[in-house]
């Protein structure tokens, strides 16, 4: 477990990212990456740069994510070294009449983020869209699936 101002800190990446998403700006959204962070996107693109990530939104705010609204946070945040975090949350995307967008209305972020110079920012970043499956083993059903949020 992180410390209460590191946890913090990483915490409150994801919750930029968010809010450059509400203002369809990727220069916003991308601001909590590290320069030569990797952003791994729900269908499996791979993109490094923080400029890429910023441009690749902005092409995503103008179609396919047109008008939608972002809302999440961050789940668990582990301290793996002292200027090394994992983090996990929950993603939630509605269009801009709130309805659940058609592509994925939940995804589940994962991010490892790196502390240079008393600054924390995100250095890999992967989404993905839960697939439920039909039918649960036992050991799945014991251990729950996520609530949708």
């Amino acid at each position: 477990m992180a410390n209460n101002s590191d946890e913090a800190a990483v915490r409150a990446l994801l919750d930029e990212f968010i809010e450059g998403w509400n203002e369809a700006s990727g220069v916003r959204l991308a601001r909590p990456f590290a320069p030569d962070a990797e952003f791994i996107n729900i269908m499996g693109l791979r993109v490094r740069g923080r400029d890429l990530i910023a441009r690749g939104h902005d092409e995503l705010f103008e179609t396919v994510f047109f008008g939608t609204r972002l809302s999440g946070q961050v789940e668990t945040v582990r301290l793996l070294a002292p200027e090394i975090a994992y983090a996990d949350g929950v993603l939630n995307l509605q269009n801009s009449d709130g309805t659940p967008h058609n592509i994925t209305e939940r995804a589940l972020p994962a991010f490892i983020a790196t502390k240079e110079n008393g600054v924390w920012s995100i250095l890999i970043f992967r989404n993905m869209i839960p697939f439920d499956r039909p039918a649960a083993g036992p050991l799945e059903r014991s251990l729950g699936r996520r609530p949708k949020r």
